[in-house]
């Protein structure tokens, strides 16, 4: 019975060539980019699950100041009051590239990360060489991954080696361990010991670091006992807060598992995913999954007309509903197996480009693994059976008289179902046509919007460590470059814009505002450099350099101050720093954020990170050559690293970029599955109605006048869905924005301008149908069959 059943479907589908092409690859199309985004989706959902004991790992959080930067000392408080828990570790990472030197090659790492030795007992990556229980022998030990170790020492055994870190903190290599996965939110190509204060890399002044709650900011993870319940041990801690005080005042716990797409903490120096777009793939991969589906009904009840002398037969002749039903479903079946093996293979061919898209490595291998089969088979099954049902129902419901007698056509609530379908289409096109322009547009509105500062012609100029053991080569640096008639002028900083290395408790005396401030440590000539204005108070004065700082406004309004009187930053050296002025609010993180408050400290004798480089309009071309020049001439050991605040910004938004090109690549592929079927569908109106349009044409309609007829259908659809799309087109995109501190308005015309595209879409796809109608010989319509 079911050998019939498939020799049946592979002669339907052989005598319905030009439909079951179209069929097939719409169906396979669509499966492919469904099968492509379930592949990525499994790799962003598996990150930080494969440690050995993922589950009882979690991160501690600053629940107050919402940020994971949690003072060292915080660690050893927690073990030694706390039984529940088993274990802790600190991790730190080096928050731009550092300089790493092996004898007299010099290059820059962006992979390293300060760890203590507990930490290769709470993450259980495997160790290649040296010994996995406190690798670090002292405070200059140093682990490296077997891919650093290739770059920095070739072929050579790693084991014993010594390098120099930011020019001279000397490391000796006591253990080889694996690269991290990729699939882990924590990573490094090398990692140095924690216990030695150099190697905590926040900035420290002096004497004065014992006396900061936020001087040395780490990441602190805890291993929990099995079984017990972190949110007991939470509240434990918390009313005992007094314990931590006062490096903190209210914690809170982030499950391993949840960091890389659920971290909304501030200084996580981990890899972060975005659960937003993964949640919105999932929405296009059901919706395309959706369309292929709706584009196999409309397609399949296209060819009723030709395919129901054949039911008629069957049911003449003694086939009852169930035979004929089980006939499309076996069909429906068949069709979609093969789509899903066409849509593997289409898999495989675009892997290259589905991984560009997704930016990151594609597994194809997990389709064939047992489980996936296995579900793959089912939902083969699980969709055959959603496509042929309907179909099946209709068709096989219809009584052989009505058949036999020409008279089986759909209408009444089939009919209904079918254009509300079609709706539905037109709908989802909108709503991606509105989704791509509102992305795009967001992403033009956050890189041209003013930053506070002027990011034109700044250039940010990493410092190598050399400086610590050679101060007077960096010194002639600046000297020579100020010497260049392009460079306009100079500033030399610990931390920038965009990227700021310190963060100190405010310590506003009488204030319950108080709070972990970012802090920038500048030179003289900083304000100028930056473009950067005084608003209130005064410039620094030269006898007031280390002794004073600045405020931007954004702070001055948090701390509610009403002038500027006796008001002291007070932290970081005894007796404070006396705020002296007040700058216009600049822009020193994405502006996913808003502007927070921000201190400017005026440091004499700076040991910087970065030079800040205004070169003159006109002149970076050749100001650049004399940059390169002049380090090459001083400074041969080290690559020079530098980048132009404008790019430097923009590269913030490359999440953002990817999204819009994410969705706007999968709208149009969306789109092109959904005109697909709305071409089925065109070819199925001009079919049904081939005998009207040859009396009217033999009554004397114009071409055009019977395109209008045969398009009225689909710009009432058009409409429809146009009211049904607006409202749910506004709601995504207004959430989608709440992830931006500053963002652009939802204009009417955006709306207006998806529903004209998805208009002129629809109509261009059937319009070609409508004219082979119209323009069809009226006595070839008109002979009796």
């Amino acid at each position: 019975m079911y050998w019939y059943y498939l020799k049946t479907a592979l002669k339907n589908l052989r005598s319905n060539k030009k439909f079951t092409i179209i069929n097939l690859v719409g169906f396979a199309f669509g499966i492919s980019i469904c099968l492509a985004i379930a592949l990525f989706l499994v790799k962003e959902y598996s990150y930080d699950r494969f440690y050995k004991n993922a589950a009882q790992i979690v991160r501690l959080t600053d629940t107050k100041n919402n940020s994971s930067s949690i003072d060292y000392r915080v660690k050893d408080i927690l073990l030694s009051k706390y039984s529940e828990i088993e274990n802790a570790c600190l991790v730190q990472r080096k928050g731009s590239p550092i300089e790493v030197k092996v004898g007299e090659k010099g290059l820059y790492l962006k992979d390293i990360m300060s760890v203590d030795n507990n930490f290769f007992d709470v993450f259980s990556i495997p160790f290649v060489s040296g010994k996995s229980q406190k690798p670090f022998v002292n405070i200059n030990s140093a682990v490296i991954t077997e891919s650093t170790a290739k770059i920095l020492f070739g072929t050579k055994n790693p084991l014993g080696e010594e390098l120099f870190i930011a020019g001279d903190i000397p490391v000796t290599i006591t253990a080889v361990i694996q690269d991290f996965p990729e699939n882990s939110s924590i990573y490094a190509g090398l990692l140095v010991n924690a216990e030695n204060d150099q190697f905590k890399f926040s900035f420290s002044c002096g004497d004065y670091r014992d006396k900061s709650t936020h001087r040395w900011p780490f990441r602190i993870y805890l291993q929990l006992n099995k079984n017990v319940n972190p949110d007991q041990l939470l509240a434990k801690i918390n009313d005992h807060i007094e314990w931590l005080k006062p490096y903190g005042t209210q914690v809170g716990f982030l499950k391993l598992k949840d960091i890389y797409l659920h971290d909304t903490t501030h200084g996580s120096e981990t890899k972060q995913g975005n659960a937003g777009l993964l949640n919105l793939l999932s929405i296009i991969a059901a919706i395309i999954l959706m369309l292929a589906v709706i584009n196999y009904v409309n397609l399949t009840v296209a060819q009723q007309n030709k395919r129901n002398k054949d039911t008629g037969v069957k049911k003449t002749i003694g086939a009852n509903s169930t035979d004929i039903l089980l006939h499309f479903l076996f069909e429906s079946v068949l069709v979609t197996f093969l789509a899903f093996i066409l849509g593997i293979f289409l898999v495989w061919i675009g892997l290259p480009f589905y991984q560009a898209v997704f930016d990151t490595h594609l597994n194809i291998g997990l389709l064939f693994h047992l489980r996936n089969l296995l579900l793959l088979l089912g939902a083969i099954f699980f969709i055959g059976m959603i496509s042929g049902v309907g179909p099946a129902v209709i068709l096989s419901g219809i009584s052989p008289v009505r058949i036999l007698s020409g008279s089986a056509i759909i209408v009444g609530k089939r009919s209904f179902f079918r254009s509300s379908l079609t709706v539905f289409q037109f709908a989802t096109s909108i709503v991606l046509i509105f989704c791509v322009i509102t992305v795009e547009r967001q992403i033009q509105f956050v890189k041209h919007r003013n930053a506070g500062f002027d990011k034109e012609q700044l250039l940010r100029l990493d410092v190598p460590g050399i400086q610590q053991g050679d101060i007077q080569k960096m010194t002639v640096l600046l000297d020579e470059l100020r010497k260049s008639p392009f460079i306009k002028s100079i500033s030399t900083t610990d931390g920038v814009p965009g990227n700021i290395n310190m963060y100190m408790g405010s310590n506003i005396e009488n204030s319950d505002k108080n709070m972990s401030v970012p802090c920038l440590l500048v030179d003289t000539t900083f304000l100028k450099t930056f473009g950067i204005n005084v608003i209130k108070g005064r410039n620094p004065e030269p006898g007031d350099y280390g002794k004073v700082c600045m405020i931007n406004n954004a702070a001055y309004n948090h701390f509610e101050f009403e002038n500027l009187e006796n008001k002291r930053f007070m932290n970081g050296r005894e007796g404070g720093y006396e705020i002296i002025g007040v700058v216009n609010d600049f822009q020193y993180t994405s502006l996913h954020k808003t502007i927070g408050p921000v201190c400017i400290m005026f440091i004499p004798d700076l040991t910087p990170t970065t030079v800040n480089i205004r070169l003159i309009k006109g002149g970076a071309g050749q100001g650049m050559h004399f940059i390169q020049d002049t380090w090459k001439k001083l400074i041969p050991g080290y690559p020079m690293k530098y980048q132009f605040y404008d790019e430097w910004f923009d590269s913030m938004y490359r999440d953002e970029e990817r999204f819009a090109k994410t969705i706007g690549l999968f709208a149009v592929l969306a789109i092109m599955i959904s005109c697909i079927g709305i071409l089925g569908l065109a070819i199925f109106l001009s079919e049904r109605r081939i005998k009207e349009i040859g009396i009217r044409k033999v009554s004397g309609a114009k071409i055009s006048e019977v395109m209008t007829m045969l398009n009225k259908n689909f710009v009432k659809w058009v409409l429809f869905a146009f009211v049904i799309a607006t409202p749910i087109a506004w709601y995504a995109m207004h959430k989608w924005l709440e992830n931006f501190a500053y963002k652009t308005a939802l204009s009417w015309w955006i709306f207006a301008l998806a529903g004209l595209l998805a208009l002129g879409i629809a109509l261009l796809t059937v319009s070609w149908q409508s004219w082979k109608a119209a323009t069809r010989n009226p006595v070839e319509a008109l002979r009796y069959e």
